[in-house]
C-alpha cells in the first residue's frame, strides 16, 4: 500500500505541470468510485474499491491528497481497527467522512482517518449502497442501486435509519445531490438513464425529459447547473436551467462519482476502469 501511495504522489506531481492552473490528474488508482473535496481545508478524497465491488475482502482504501498534491496517510482496509471492503460514495459533514461500503455505512475522522462509526443496512434489505447526499438539516440520504431504494440517516439523532423511498420508478438510483431551492433530492439513475427529483414528501418526478444511457454521478456547478456523468457513454454533461444539455467532456473510460470543487472551479472525475482521477477546469 505504501508503494501505491508513493506512486500516486509521484504521478500527481509529474502530470500537474501539463495541465491548466489548478487542474491535475492522479494515476495508479484501484477502481476509483468517488472523488470529493473538503471545502474547509482543500484536501481531496478518492474512494478505491481495489478488487471485486461485492467482495468482503477488506482491501478497499480511501486516498487523501492535500491542497498541494501531497499524498497523506489515511484509510486502508485491513489496517488496525479499520474495515473497508469496497468503498463507493463519499460525503463530508463537519469532521466526519462518510462512505458507503456494499451494504454498510462507515464514517471516519477526516483528519486522522480514525474509524468513528458503522451501520449495517442488511436488516432493512440493503443490497448495494452507492450515492450519498446531505439535506439542509444534516440528514444523510443513501441510494441503493440494486434495491431501488433511498435510505435516510438522521446524523443528529444517533444516526437513526429509515427507508425514505422504495420504488421501482427510481430506476436503480446512483448519484444524488440535494436541491435546497426545491427541497428535493436530485437523483441520476443507472437502469433508465433518467434524472429524477424526489421531494421530501416522497413524490418522484422527472427533472427533464431527455434520457441518457447509464448515469452514475451528479453535482452542482458554481452557477447552479447540474453536472452528470454517464459511465456507459463516457461523457460528462452540463444541464443548464433544467433544460439545455451540453457535453463538457467525452471519451472518458467509465466516469463514476463526480463532484465539484467550488473554490478552484474544477469538476472532479474518477475513471473507474481507467484507474485514474482527473479534474476539468
Amino acid at each position: 500500500m505504501k508503494a501505491i501511495l508513493a506512486n500516486l504522489c509521484i504521478s500527481f506531481f509529474l502530470i500537474l505541470s501539463a495541465y491548466p492552473a489548478n487542474a491535475f490528474r492522479v494515476d495508479g488508482l484501484k477502481t476509483p468510485q468517488s472523488f470529493i473535496v473538503d471545502p474547509a481545508l482543500g484536501n481531496y478524497f478518492i474512494s478505491n474499491i481495489n478488487g471485486d465491488p461485492v467482495s468482503r475482502d477488506n482491501n478497499g482504501f480511501i486516498l487523501k491528497l492535500d491542497a498541494s498534491g501531497n499524498s497523506l496517510p489515511f484509510i486502508r482496509g485491513g489496517s488496525p481497527q479499520v474495515t473497508l471492503h469496497a468503498p463507493d460514495g463519499l460525503a463530508l459533514k463537519g469532521n466526519n467522512l462518510y462512505v458507503t461500503d456494499i451494504d454498510s455505512l462507515r464514517w471516519f475522522d477526516k483528519n486522522s482517518g480514525k474509524p468513528l462509526g458503522h451501520i449495517d443496512f442488511t436488516g432493512i434489505g440493503a443490497k448495494r449502497l452507492r450515492g450519498v447526499a446531505f439535506d439542509g438539516e444534516g440528514n444523510l440520504y443513501i441510494s441503493d442501486v440494486l434495491a431501488n431504494a433511498i435510505y435516510k440517516v438522521e446524523t443528529g439523532n444517533d444516526h437513526k435509519v429509515s427507508v425514505f423511498s422504495k420504488d421501482n420508478r427510481l430506476g436503480n438510483p446512483s448519484g444524488m445531490v440535494y436541491d435546497s431551492v426545491r427541497q428535493s433530492l436530485i437523483i441520476v439513475t443507472r437502469a433508465t438513464g433518467r434524472i429524477l427529483a424526489v421531494g421530501m414528501d416522497g413524490k418522484i418526478a422527472p427533472v427533464i425529459q431527455k434520457t441518457f444511457k447509464n448515469l452514475y454521478g451528479v453535482d452542482w456547478d458554481r452557477v447552479g447547473n447540474l453536472l452528470i456523468s454517464d459511465s456507459a457513454e463516457g461523457k460528462i454533461y452540463r444541464i443548464k436551467k433544467f433544460s439545455r444539455t451540453e457535453i463538457v467532456r467525452e471519451n472518458i473510460l467509465t466516469p463514476a462519482g463526480i463532484s465539484f470543487d467550488y473554490t478552484r472551479n474544477l469538476i472532479l472525475v474518477p475513471s473507474s476502469k481507467g484507474n485514474i482521477a482527473f479534474t476539468i477546469p
